[in-house]
């Protein structure tokens, strides 16, 4: 009985070693892939909204005289964009952040104001002053205006639904509190008698 009991608590102590030995090695394996592969921080690019803006030149066709006209038409050329739509439907927030940076005023846009980036590639930098690389580029099928954002080993690809037919017109602004600033983008296009400057607002941010 003695040989047997002891037998039996060689065999129990033998176990509970070897589940003590998996545990430890498995806390250690589980650690080890913490270690070496850490949580990727994931870039999100989300459209806000549009303020659509507009300087017409509609009473042109009420003028014969030629003078009259071009004198019409010089004066158009130096006026403001009016403000005439804001998606969301009276988003104010967006109204305000223009406000607030001066290029919006007394309903109209102050284009001269406006200092827009034009190349093609550029960088985004975020709050944290890292910088993420930016390539506009033209979609041959659809014709938009597309830009790419590229993060780590991966991409986001925007279709703005621009026409490749207007000059790139984008600019990095705070428009939303917070301190991160916001990808603008200008749709420039000319349709029914006026020129329309689309503020077309994404943002951008880390998860």
């Amino acid at each position: 009985m003695k040989i047997s009991y002891q037998i039996t608590a060689a065999i129990v102590l033998a176990a509970f070693l070897f589940s003590c030995n998996r545990e430890k090695a498995e806390e250690k394996k589980q650690g080890v892939i913490v270690s070496v592969a850490p949580l990727k921080k994931e870039l999100v690019v989300k459209y806000i909204g549009v303020v659509r803006t507009r300087r017409t030149f509609a009473d042109i066709q009420f003028i014969q005289d030629e003078k009259e006209l071009d004198r019409y038409m010089a004066e158009q050329e130096r006026s403001n964009p009016v403000v005439f739509d804001i998606s969301p439907y009276r988003d104010s927030s967006l109204l305000k952040g223009f406000e607030k940076l001066g290029l919006i005023k007394k309903g109209e846009f102050m284009q001269a104001r406006f200092k827009p980036q034009r190349q093609q590639k550029t960088s985004f930098i975020d709050i944290a002053k890292r910088a993420f690389p930016v390539t506009f580029y033209n979609d041959t099928v659809k014709g938009n205006v597309h830009f790419k954002i590229f993060f780590s080993k991966d991409s986001i690809d925007i279709d703005t639904g621009a026409t490749s037919l207007q000059n790139l017109d984008y600019a990095f602004l705070d428009i939303i509190p917070g301190g991160n600033k916001e990808l603008i983008f200008m749709d420039d296009y000319h349709i029914m008698n006026g020129d329309n400057f689309d503020l077309m607002v994404y943002e951008i941010r880390t998860n």
